[in-house]
Order: structure tokens, then C-alpha cells, then sequence
């Protein structure tokens, strides 16, 4: 039977990298697959210049990169993530009588796939297909949470944060504050910091602990007052905890 050592090798690596859920350097690699520094690090470069995983400047340290994201979302939006989706939204909306988006990432934008709108006469709309920058506020809280903060800082020099809105966080360590504040309450939060008179929720979603999307209810500020967001935060968090649970199964 033929093998190829070298493919089972990367293979390896890529799945360590991904179940780490951390950045990894190449001593920690090595060590826990039994393999060569020379090997890893060749593995490692070869998968770096696929984009698959990426090498932090500050850590010296790898991990997941955007192609690897890419290939994750296009094995689920064949169908399955807005076809798994859409009753856990259904219900959402009749939850919080507010419009509730699919989004997935793509690079330096956010995608939407998916729409459920409210019934009410005044509402927020989006059409799917429609893109929004990365660097709007309540998709880059969400998307960039899972990583680490060097990343992070790293991620956001180079794109840089717009001021939107007289609200726009543009200081980049006020906002890796916030994407902290995201990581331990698991959801993101835009005051009318990308629209004004606009405020918005998300929580990613996960399929086998990766993140694959993010559900966000979307609305006008006069009906998401402040006292109303803990309540819609919650039932956004066990919307996506539920569809996580089917994509995983």
C-alpha cells in the first residue's frame, strides 16, 4: 500500500495548529508530534505560503490562516450552515421582534447569507450577498475575538479603524479592550459605533469549536434600548450555542 509520510506529516500539523485553539511555535510542535525542528519548520513554511497558517511577527508563533478559514466556509455554505441556520433565526426573530443576519467572514469583509426579517414596518434590511467591512464594529469584535491579542493589534495596524460614526472606537488598544470585554461574555456589541442610530449584536458560530459564521440582531437604537440588550444578548448567545450544537453533531 502506498503512503506518502510527508502528506500525513502536514496533516499532522495542521490539525495540532487547529485543535490548539492558541498560537504554536515550532519546539511546542515538534515535541508534542514526536517530529524534527527541520521537519515542522519546513511543514510550517510550506503551509505558510499557502496561507494556511500564519506566523505572528511579535511570537514567532503559527497559526490558522485566512485560506484555511476560506475552505471552512465554502464546505458550509454549500448549504448546510444556512439550511442548519435558518429555524434557530425563525425563532430568534419572533424572540426579539428585531431583523437577524448570517454572516461569514471572507478576507477583510463580512458576507451575509442569510437574512430574517422582523415584521415590523420600520426595520433594518440587508440583502444576501451583501458585503460589509471587516472593520465594522460589530463583526471585527466578534471575528477577531477567537484570537490572540498580538494578532489582533498586528491585524488591526494593517487595516486600520475607521471613524464611522462619532461613536467609532478608533484607538486600537480601547478596542482590543472591547474584543476582551467580547471574549468573556461571548458576544460583540455596537453602540451606533458603524451607523448612528443603529445598534447591533453578534455571536460567532462553531462547527467542531472552529468558528465557521456569526448570528447578529440588528436594529434601530429606539427599539434596543440599553435595558433590552442583556436579554437579546442572551437568547442571541443560546441561538448560536444551539446552531453550534448541529453543525458539531
Amino acid at each position: 500500500m502506498y503512503s506518502a509520510p510527508v502528506i500525513k506529516k502536514t496533516f499532522e500539523v495542521l490539525s495540532l495548529v487547529v485543535d490548539s485553539k492558541r498560537p504554536l511555535g515550532v519546539t511546542e510542535i515538534a515535541r508534542t508530534l514526536a517530529l524534527s525542528k527541520s521537519t515542522v519548520f519546513g511543514i510550517l513554511k510550506a503551509l505558510q505560503e499557502g496561507n494556511l497558517i500564519v506566523k505572528s511577527k511579535s511570537t514567532k508563533r503559527y497559526g490558522v490562516g485566512e485560506e484555511l478559514f476560506k475552505i471552512a466556509k465554502r464546505v458550509l455554505q454549500g448549504g448546510e450552515l444556512s439550511a442548519i441556520a435558518r429555524p434557530f433565526m425563525e425563532k430568534l426573530v419572533e424572540e426579539v421582534d428585531e431583523t437577524v443576519f448570517l454572516c461569514v467572514r471572507e478576507d477583510s469583509v463580512v458576507k451575509v447569507i442569510d437574512t430574517i426579517e422582523t415584521r415590523k414596518k420600520l426595520k433594518i434590511s440587508s440583502p444576501v450577498g451583501t458585503r460589509l467591512p471587516i472593520t465594522a464594529s460589530v463583526f471585527c469584535k466578534a471575528f477577531l475575538a477567537p484570537m490572540q491579542d498580538d494578532e489582533i493589534r498586528e491585524f488591526l495596524k494593517e487595516k486600520g479603524l475607521p471613524k464611522y460614526t462619532p461613536n467609532s472606537i478608533t484607538d486600537i488598544e480601547r478596542f482590543i479592550e472591547d474584543i476582551r470585554v467580547t471574549r468573556n461574555r461571548n458576544y460583540s456589541l455596537d453602540l451606533e459605533e458603524y451607523l448612528m442610530g443603529v445598534r447591533a449584536i453578534a455571536a460567532l458560530v462553531y462547527s467542531n469549536d472552529y468558528p465557521v459564521g456569526a448570528i447578529c440582531i440588528l436594529g434601530f437604537t429606539g427599539s434596543m434600548p440599553t435595558e433590552k440588550l442583556p436579554d437579546m444578548a442572551e437568547r442571541l448567545i443560546a441561538t448560536a450555542h444551539k446552531i453550534s450544537e448541529r453543525l458539531s453533531q
